[in-house]
């Protein structure tokens, strides 16, 4: 089985359903596609900040047998990509889907 996510990578999928699910009880029909839009910058936000914070810890360890330093780096992913950079992806993609509605609104 191929998992498509590695460590916590898959909770920006996570995120973006229950902000998703979220908004749109909260928001008027009139407004859905502003609620997806913001759910998608919300997981956006969430996916840099988060991602940063625990792809960015490496430890070092010492083999006491060899000597040697082993690096450990941890591995926060979705569909292979690290997690901060979800968060750009979502950033762009809510931009993207915000300028599409303000044109329709125009």
């Amino acid at each position: 089985m191929i998992l498509v996510w590695s460590g916590r990578g898959g909770l920006s999928v996570l995120v973006l359903l229950v902000s998703i699910f979220g908004l749109v009880q909260i928001v008027p029909r009139d407004f859905a596609s502003y609620a997806f839009v913001v759910s998608l910058f919300v997981t956006a936000a969430f996916s840099w900040v988060m991602g940063k914070k625990w792809n960015g810890k490496t430890q070092i360890l010492m083999n006491k047998s060899t000597g040697q330093d082993i690096l450990l780096k941890p591995n926060h992913s979705l569909f292979w990509i690290k997690m901060q950079y979800w968060g750009i992806i979502f950033g762009i993609l809510g931009l993207i889907i915000l300028i599409q509605e303000l044109g329709k609104a125009m």
